[in-house]
């Protein structure tokens, strides 16, 4: 029994190391192989003129927007870090 499960242990551990090494090399071929009978299908195109907008400055005011709310949202609070004192307000009552 416990020849057994020496080896397969010893198969299962091979067979994990050759799907660790080769599964990148096989999903790369396979994605592509899946696009390139898309590729080959397309129609040729006529040559496009270039684009007159540019899209720089928007994209770069929507950037900057969304930075300045992150650092809005996620700028530290001196109130949490300092504990809730009960007993200073009671101290100010009294004096």
């Amino acid at each position: 029994m416990n020849r057994v499960r020496a080896i397969l242990r010893a198969t299962l551990t091979q067979g994990r190391h050759l799907l660790y090494r080769f599964a990148p090399v096989v999903l790369a071929a396979y994605l592509w192989l899946l696009t390139s009978p898309v590729a080959l299908a397309a129609k040729k195109k006529a040559v496009e003129a270039a684009p007159t907008k540019s899209y720089t400055m928007p994209y770069f005011i929507v950037i900057m927007l969304v930075g300045v709310g992150l650092m809005t949202v996620m700028r530290p609070s001196n109130r949490l870090d300092q504990p809730l004192d009960m007993n200073k307000k009671d101290e100010k009552e009294e004096a």
